[in-house]
């Protein structure tokens, strides 16, 4: 069952639903991120990082090992956006490009933030390739804190840990 968390109305007056994702949606989030991996990613990793998630069946197996922790928004009966998590980790956000700075990614992150508050988790925590300088601005600009880097041995780049305080209503 989809079950719309909510809606969200672009400048073309269409509703963008924010939804649990199901199975259903594997092959259509296989193609938001494959048409949006080498927007995201390619002026950051060399293309031999790249190439086994554009063309490989690596994408395809995150993907299925993700799907069910993962929200997605749609517009249309497309999926434009999606983001997961696991336990305290916020393990992707992924806007296609076309939806870009629309609100989208932050109506994302919200639902996302909301729901580790209502896991019970105070702190949460992300990564970020330090070279995305649009990630890193957009998270930053969403309160989130730079920790330390990391160095991704498989992509060959430094990815930020960044940290966020989440708000706990206090009685």
């Amino acid at each position: 069952m989809r079950r719309i968390i909510t809606g969200e109305q672009t400048e073309d007056g269409r509703i963008i639903q924010i939804r649990k994702a199901v199975k259903e949606d594997i092959p259509n989030l296989i193609k938001l991120f494959k048409e949006t991996i080498l927007d995201v990613y390619g002026q950051i990793l060399p293309g031999e990082v790249l190439e086994p998630w554009v063309e490989g069946d690596r994408l395809a197996g995150d993907v299925n090992s993700l799907w069910q922790y993962m929200i997605v928004a749609e517009k249309a009966g497309d999926i434009v956006a999606a983001a997961a998590r696991y336990e305290d980790m916020i393990a992707l956000i992924w806007v296609h490009p076309a939806y870009h700075r629309k609100g989208i990614g932050s109506a994302l992150l919200d639902i996302v933030e909301t729901e580790l508050v209502q896991s019970g988790y105070r702190t949460a925590k992300l990564e970020c390739f330090s070279d995305n300088v649009r990630a890193m601005g957009f998270y930053r600009a969403k309160g989130w804190k730079a920790l330390c880097e990391v160095m991704d041995e498989e992509a060959g780049a430094l990815k930020m840990v960044m940290t966020k305080a989440l708000k706990i209503e206090c009685r």
